[in-house]
């Protein structure tokens, strides 16, 4: 046994500091982890500075979930990739007959990204002292959501957890592949345009301060749009550190705001109604929610839970709260259907499917084929959007560039018919 020193966060939200037996670092986190403890770190005694759970602390002294949960996403990120290898390969384990111990052991050396690596090994510890895969998993939700969480407990309870991980890691690599379609069709115009901004601010800075001192030498007179132009340099030029960190500032603040409730949520109904992008983030969003309920009623969680879980994974406030409000009227004993056609943010496909498998007993099979054409109208969708983007890009970019062109080529023109008329002014 080694003595290790101990700083966590108590029920109070007092930081208290300590020392304790145990037989690896590993362990004892797990122990004071029993105990409702939040762990900032565990060292050995004398030794560096351990596992830092730096999301809880932030969740604990800040009580603003939302930046804790961004900061996690932020810091403690596990790539959906790595998450479907590890699901894939444990469900294997388990499989062939391997000892869940053993085959997390194994997988944890595998692991190269510290903080998942450690989190396994937590996991390990804890099973190890007597708590369920799930339970273990659960205090990791940066990297096992709610869903991975929920299918685990349920694998565990029917004595199926190898076959439920395999369809899990099923669905993690359908989820992926959606999520990568989407971030594509939505990064592509997001980058032509930062390429133009960034290209437009670099002109703002560099050249037309050239034209300026060209003009102020000949004394050209300077229409409207050249003044504009000029007086934007002059601005920036004069005040490049207060605006980079004005334009820092907004990007923190709007970063900050969107992680609020209310700015999510103003966010997310904004998304809904964006021409083009609208209705294909709607439909990914709907495939989320119909793939995550299919898989969890499939595997047997009950329906309430399957639907508060489907609300986590929408990906949308909107669409969120309306399964949540949906959820309530379960509750009163109303059928799915029925509770999520008022909310006004399912299409009557949904409502018609979820009805018939409410009636036939075949729901998680009716909502899997609603999933499945979704996500087919979102291929469709992305694909067309490559076609239609091209050219409203290319327009834009012209216009913007038209008009810097043009706006520092006015006096030229000015100049030249002025000389041609002998001199006058125009």
């Amino acid at each position: 046994m080694a003595v290790f020193e101990y700083e966590v966060l108590d029920r109070d939200g007092k930081i208290r500091k300590g020392q304790r037996e145990a037989g690896t670092e590993n362990m004892m986190q797990a122990s004071l982890a029993r105990e409702g403890l939040f762990v900032i770190n565990v060292r050995r005694a004398g030794g560096g500075i351990g596992t830092i759970a730096l999301p809880d602390v932030v969740a604990k002294a800040s009580g603003r979930k939302g930046l804790a949960d961004a900061f996690a996403r932020l810091f403690y990120h596990v790539k959906t990739a790595e998450l479907v290898l590890f699901t894939g390969q444990l469900a294997a384990m388990i499989g062939a007959g391997v000892q869940l111990l053993r085959g997390l052991t194994a997988l944890a050396t595998e692991i190269r990204i510290k903080h998942f690596k450690q989190a396994i090994e937590q996991v390990a510890a804890d099973v190890e002292g007597g708590e369920s895969l799930a339970d273990a998993m659960a205090r990791h939700p940066w990297a096992f959501d709610r869903t991975y969480v929920a299918l685990t407990r349920v694998g565990e309870t029917s004595g199926n957890l190898s076959e439920v991980l395999s369809q899990h890691t099923t669905y993690l690599e359908k989820v992926t592949q959606l999520r990568r379609k989407v971030v594509g069709a939505l990064a592509y115009p997001l980058v032509i345009l930062s390429v133009a901004g960034l290209i437009l601010f670099i002109m703002i800075l560099y050249v037309v301060p050239i034209f300026e001192r060209v003009y102020r030498q000949v004394q050209a007179p300077l229409p409207a749009p050249t003044q504009m132009l000029i007086g934007v340099s002059q601005g920036i030029r004069s005040n490049i550190l207060l605006t980079v960190v004005l334009m820092g500032g907004v990007a923190l603040g709007l970063y900050i705001w969107v992680q609020t409730d209310h700015g999510r949520r103003l966010l997310d109904r904004l998304k809904l109604h964006l021409p083009i992008f609208g209705p294909l983030i709607r439909k990914s969003s709907l495939a989320k929610v119909c793939r995550t309920l299919a898989l969890l009623l499939h595997s047997g969680v009950l329906v309430l839970e399957a639907l508060e879980i489907a609300a986590e994974v929408a990906g949308n406030r909107i669409i969120e709260e309306a399964v949540r409000r949906a959820i309530n009227d379960v509750k009163e004993g109303g059928t799915i259907a029925d509770a999520l056609r008022p909310t006004g943010q399912f299409p009557s496909l949904v409502i018609q499917m979820v009805a018939t498998g409410e009636e036939t007993g075949k729901l998680p099979d009716l909502l899997e084929k609603a999933a499945t054409y979704y996500e087919q109208q979102v291929d469709n969708t992305v694909n067309a959007l490559s076609t239609l983007l091209e050219p409203i890009l290319i327009t834009l970019l012209g216009a913007i560039a038209g008009f810097v062109i043009i706006s520092l080529y006015l006096p030229i023109f000015n100049i030249g018919r002025a000389l041609r008329g002998g001199g006058a002014r125009l």
